[in-house]
This record gives C-alpha cells, structure tokens and sequence, in this order.
C-alpha cells in the first residue's frame, strides 16, 4: 500500500496525540490487511471489520486516534474455508496463527501476521518503516443455541474455565482452582497431561466448546471469549446477510449491512467516543520497542535518557549586552571624570578624556561591523567624542595657561584646580564637563532601538507556525522586540533511523512575514536573546527529526534563553482518571523528550497539563527533578486557544514576556 508521507507524522486528532510511529504502525498493520483482503478475494471468502476497527470505519472512516490494531471477524464456516488457503497464499514473511496450525496456541483470536524483526531494508519499504513484529487479529464467531437451556447449561461450565482463567498465570494456585480444574476433567472425561503446560490445554478445550451449537444453525452469533466471560459481542446473524463496503485510509472494507447491531452489542452506545475501551497494554509499541532492543542487545534505542546535565545553561553574552554595557561604563566613567575634576586631578582627567574618546571610537567601528554605516549611535558617537575632545583641549588650554603664568618677581604661580578658577571660568569648565553626558542618554536611547532584544523562532513546519503566529504579532505589534522567523529543514527517517529526503517549508510559510533563510543566519555570531522551539524530540522521533544544527541542546549553547511552545493542545489529561489512562501513557511520546528538559521555559496550554507533565516526569526522572522542572514549565496557555479565558493568546504572550526581559538569574552562571 501507499501512502503520503504527511499520513505518517504526529498528530493530534479528537483531542488525543497520536505519534507517528504509531501511524507507521497504522500503515503496516494496513499492509496486511490487503493481503488478507486479496486472499479473501481471491477465494471468495466473506469478512468483516470487527471491534475497535468497526467502530473507526464506520465513525470516521479511519483509525480510532486511541486503537492500535486492525480486528476482523468471520463466520465459522467462512473461517474453515480461510484455514484451508491462507498458508498458501501468504507471501513468504508473513505467517498465520492459530490453534488449527499451532500446537500450543494460547490465545482465542486467530491472526495474520509478519514475525520477522529487524532491518531487511525490503521489508521495511513494504510494511512501512516498521522493523518490529505485527500482525492483525481475527476473530472467529460462532453459533449460539435457540435453546436457551443449552446456553444455560454452557454457562455453568464458563464459570468453571473463569475460575481457572484468573490463576491460571498465577504462581501459587487456590483451591478453588484445583477443584475447577478436577471438575473440568470429570465433566469432559479428560486428564490434563501434567507434563505439557496447562495453559494450550486448557484454551483448545474452551475452543473446541466455543464450537458445539454450529451444526444447529442458531439464530445468534457471537465472538465467543467475549460472550462467555463478559456478556458482549451477541450478534443476530442477519446482520451478515449482506455486505457493505465503506472507506478505510485509502481502501474499501468490508462491513455488515447491519453494523447498527453489531456495534450496539459490542459498544452499547458507539456514538460517544470513549477513550478507556481496549486498554490491552496500550500501547502495544512499547513491548515491540523492547522486544527489538532486546534482540539488539540494547544497540537500538528510541528513547531519550535523561541526564542532570540537560537542566543545565551557562549563561552568555551577546552582541547587545556587550553594547549595553558599554553606555554603562562610559556613564561610569564620566561620574569618575568629574569626581578628579573637583578634587584637582587634572592629570587623571585627561587621561580619562583620552582613553573615553579612544573606547567610544572602537565601540563605533564594532557597531558598523554589526549594523553597517549610518546607524544613529555611532552618529551620537561621533558627536560625544568631539564633546570628550573639546573638553580636553579645554582643560590642556588652563593646565598651559599656568605653566606659563609667572608673577612680578619672576615666580611661577601655582594655581590649584578648579578652586582658583573664576566663576565663570568653572561654569564654563563644567558645561564643556558635562556635555559628554548629554550624549551618553541620546546613545543609551538609540542602542536601545537598535539593539532591541532579538527572538529567533524556529518552526520546521508552515502548518505549526500557527501555534507560534499570535505571538510573533504580539511582539511585532509591541515594537521592542527583534523577531526573526527561520523555517528548519528537517528529515523523514527509514525504519533503521537513517535519514532520507530533506524538507524546507519556508516558502510556504504566510507572506506577510519576513523570512530568514536558515543558511544566511549565524547563530554563534548573532546569540539571540531568546530562541523558541515547537518542536521537543531531537533525534528521538523515528518518523522524522529536524537537522541536528537545530537540536535543542545544541541551540542552548546559543542563546541565553531557549523556550518551548509545543505546536499542539490535546484535551485535558487527568493521570487519575482511567478514561485519560491511554492518553496519560501516550505522553511519553511528547513529555519525556529533550526539548522539554533543554529548555528554560516551556509554556503548555493549562495549568491542568502542567500538572500532567509533571506527573509524566515524575515517572520518567523521579521526584527531584519534577521538582526543579516545575519552575521551568507555565501552564499560561496555547496560542491555538485563541482567546479562551485564562489560557489562550493573552496569556501566553504575557507569559512569554515576562520571562523575556526577567534577568537571567534562574541560569546556571560557570564557575
């Protein structure tokens, strides 16, 4: 199957984050379902979209965002007939499981499946980047009795397989279950072989009863390890007289006409979207992730490993807090001038003039080099070192005006500075003084307009822009800030993590925004007062990753403050509550990742997910380190909330600025 490459990227969709992998798994888990769909075909064998793939199907036309496997059914008899040609028909790396050709089977559904782990590059091509093991599950429904003493009688032999089925994994055994177990056997006229395990047994026994009533043709149906143990999934088998097909992610599937009935007696009421059905260890990528690891004696990893050393960032300095300080030291310096002038130190004086002239002009040719001729501050330069030399040339012209000064009897007066001067010589003096400060405000205004504090924003993608947009127009609209928007390149990946095709979206970017061209900024040159990220993974998302110049921990090295926005909002996650269970789970996915550890603020969109994340790191870091991440992350809000009271655009934009032009003192300084 193909599809476009947009289909496999992290997404969120009612609400919940889907990863990519999972999409990938999404697109292999649909590989084999062709081919089972072609067998089918081929033989003329009826089946059907089940569980959680109905339901999606039906609903959306597409994958539940909280499923993570393909199920379908067939009748009995459509089943024995699928038995008798699978094998044949699979092509070579793909298997099929079941109790009919599997001697110690030890589940009820069926499957179809690709049981080769690794990185044989065809295969990987084939089912879509995916090196694990997958397959999807059948699920085989059986006849019930019209005779309801006969399921009557049934049930009381499922409340014996129940209680063998609650100990059965269990190490130490109860009564209750030996006794189930003798009972088992007298009923059926069976010893279980002692030297086998139990557990094939036991499940080939259930299956074979699952069986009894087909022969009778019952007017129901039923998905028989459902029915038995929790009284669902009872269909009336009209509604597999006829066949519809819907779209499903680019193929047509099959359906009961009367899917009304099956989906009601699996889901009750399926129109509402519940999150907490089919937990099964979802999601089930991360046993195939260990699996594979293991295999690979730990050589593949996905995941990001925290280490203390991501909380830390040394704190820089750039070209606008070099010039800043700067204005501040010749202010100093001018106080300093005047504190010799009043304590007669003519000498310290001029020297003081000189070295000031001679700073302010190499100050001038560094903002030239920076900001080219014609700038205002080196204007205002120009003009404070004309003040800075007519106020020497004033003082040289007394310091001569007494050496040369001598009285009636040939001595050399002595005039003590600036007490002697007249009175209108020291208003004077003290004007000629001054005038130098003068200019110091008009160049403490002006670098302040030209040297505005610089943000960096660096979205790889044009469509998640929009979660950063608001916020770029806030601060154009303020005026104090210099934004800069530079679109990243970034890479899909193949299932090995190589890197294929590289992607640059600036030209689709809005038109209205000056765009930088990520190969015309110099990071170590220009050092941003602040860069903003929306995107946490590094290296860590195997389905794509941006170019490794724009990995966070790299970035921090480069600026004094790196903030994170995320590009998305789910809903709201209650790690408590078990209908947020998967999506709780599925954070791992866009929490423990090392955007989010790099970073100095991370803004997400509630205070309610604040405490989530912090819960998600807590599990991943442990206590200490929720503890110093709760003061790096602001639950202010999203842009993509737009103006929702107490968490949306407002909010961060007031968030955001706060941290801006806060001092750097939550930074680590180096020793």
């Amino acid at each position: 199957m193909q599809f476009e490459r947009e289909f496999f990227y992290d997404e969120v969709r009612d609400g919940f984050y889907i990863p990519g992998m999972m999409k990938r798994l999404w697109g292999a888990e649909l590989t084999i379902l062709s081919e089972v769909d072609r067998i089918c075909k081929k033989h003329e064998i009826p089946y059907y979209a089940d569980g959680g793939t109905l339901l999606g199907a039906v609903r959306d036309g597409q994958f539940i965002p909280w499923d993570d496997d393909i199920d379908i059914m067939m009748l009995r008899e459509d089943y024995n007939r699928f038995v008798q040609v699978v094998q044949q028909e699979l092509p070579e790396e793909m298997s099929f499981y079941s109790f009919e050709v599997c001697k110690e089977y030890e589940t009820f559904a069926s499957s179809v499946g690709k049981a080769i782990i690794g990185f044989d590059s065809a295969l990987l091509r084939k089912y879509q980047e995916i090196p694990y093991s997958l397959g999807i599950d059948i699920f085989v429904l059986d006849a019930l009795s019209n005779d309801p003493e006969d399921e009557e009688y049934r049930n009381t032999i499922w409340e014996l397989f129940l209680e063998i089925l609650k100990f059965l994994d269990k190490d130490k055994k109860r009564e209750s279950f030996n006794q189930a177990l003798k009972e088992i056997e007298n009923l059926f006229d069976l010893h279980f072989d002692k030297g086998k395990k139990l557990k094939p047994q036991i499940y080939r026994l259930l299956y074979q009863l699952f069986q009894e009533f087909n022969e009778a043709g019952g007017d129901y149906l039923a998905n028989m390890p459902y029915y038995a143990f929790k009284g669902t999934c009872k269909f009336p088998r009209s509604a597999f007289k006829k066949t519809r097909w819907i779209p499903f992610h680019g193929m047509q599937l099959p359906i009961p006409a009367d899917y009304d009935a099956i989906l009601r007696s699996e889901y009750t009421d399926y129109h509402k979207k519940v999150r907490s059905i089919g937990e099964h260890d979802y999601p089930c990528l991360r046993a195939k992730e260990k699996e594979l690891h293991d295999i690979s004696q730990g050589k593949w990893d996905l995941h990001y490993h925290f280490s203390d050393k991501d909380l830390v960032h040394y704190e820089i300095q750039n070209f606008r807090d070099l010039a800043m300080s700067m204005a501040e030291a010749f202010t100093v310096l001018q106080k300093q001038l005047f504190e010799y002038y009043h304590e007669g130190d003519i000498h310290s004086c001029l020297l003081g003039l000189a070295s000031m002239q001679e700073k302010a002009i190499l100050f001038g040719n560094a903002i030239e080099q920076k900001k080219g001729k014609g700038t205002e501050s080196v204007s205002i330069l120009e003009q404070y070192c004309d003040a800075l030399y007519h106020a020497h040339e004033a003082l040289m012209a007394i310091v001569e005006l007494n050496v040369n000064e001598i009285d009636e009897q040939g001595r050399r007066n002595e005039m003590h500075f600036p007490m002697d001067f007249s009175s209108a010589l020291q208003k004077e003096m003290q004007r000629t003084l001054k005038k130098p400060s003068y200019y110091l405000k008009k160049l403490n205004t002006a670098l302040k307009k030209e040297f505005k504090k610089q943000v960096v924003f660096l979205p790889h993608s044009a469509k998640h822009f929009e979660s950063l947009r608001p916020l770029v127009d806030a601060l154009l609209e303020a005026g104090d800030t210099e934004c800069k928007i530079i679109p990243i390149p970034y890479y899909d990946r193949y299932g090995d993590g190589s890197l294929k095709e590289m992607h640059y979206e600036g030209e689709d970017f809005p038109k209205e925004y000056e765009i930088t061209d990520y190969r015309n900024y110099n990071f170590a040159t220009e050092l941003p007062d602040c860069i903003v990220i929306n995107s946490p993974y590094d290296q860590f998302n195997p389905v794509w990753m941006v170019d490794p110049h724009y990995f966070s921990g790299e970035l921090k090295q480069y600026t004094k403050k790196l903030v994170y926005i995320p590009w998305f909002v789910t809903d709201e996650i209650n790690p408590k509550e078990k209908e947020d269970g998967k999506a709780f789970r599925i954070m791992d996915y866009y929490v423990n990742l090392p955007g989010l550890f790099h970073s100095d603020l991370s803004i997400v969109q509630s205070e309610g997910m604040k405490k989530a994340y912090l819960s998600k790191i807590t599990e991943f870091a442990g206590k200490d380190i929720r503890k110093k991440m709760s003061k790096k992350i602001s639950g202010a809000g999203s842009c993509l909330l737009g103006e929702k009271e107490g968490q949306g655009v407002k909010e961060v934009v007031s968030c955001f600025r706060r941290f801006l032009f806060a001092s750097n003192k939550n930074l680590v300084s180096k020793a």
